[in-house]
């Protein structure tokens, strides 16, 4: 089960505040910065190669960067996207049936390709 599906089960009326505050958070921990943008990329498993009987990364094409000047819009406009883009709804990356998936995020930097150099195997 999912982290989202557990807020929703304990939380069903607020999960998606919780979840975006919970987010916002997570970002000023690790970058000791509030975020200024929201961003969205859409995402993909690219084959990396054969390696141990293959091998697989995530990549990110940019889809949107929204500028944020609060932490009540940060999260209003984290949740706007979230619905708009059916976060909730997308199946995992991992089913084989599944080419892409979309992703929101705080951060501090506009939405660029991600990685920036095709990993290889060590």
């Amino acid at each position: 089960m999912s982290y989202l599906s557990e807020l929703q089960k304990f939380y069903p009326h607020t999960y998606k505040l919780r979840y975006a505050i919970q987010r916002y958070n997570a970002h000023v921990e690790w970058e000791h910065e509030d975020p200024t943008v929201i961003t969205i990329h859409e995402t993909t498993l690219n084959y990396g190669g054969p390696e141990e009987g293959g091998w697989w990364y995530q990549a990110g094409l940019p889809v949107l960067t929204h500028c944020i000047f609060s932490k009540r819009q940060a999260i209003q406009t984290f949740i706007q996207y979230f619905d708009e883009y059916e976060i909730q709804e997308q199946p995992s990356l991992g089913i084989s049936t599944t080419y892409s998936n979309y992703e929101v995020n705080f951060d501090s930097k506009y939405a660029a390709h991600y990685p920036t150099q095709r990993p290889y195997y060590c």
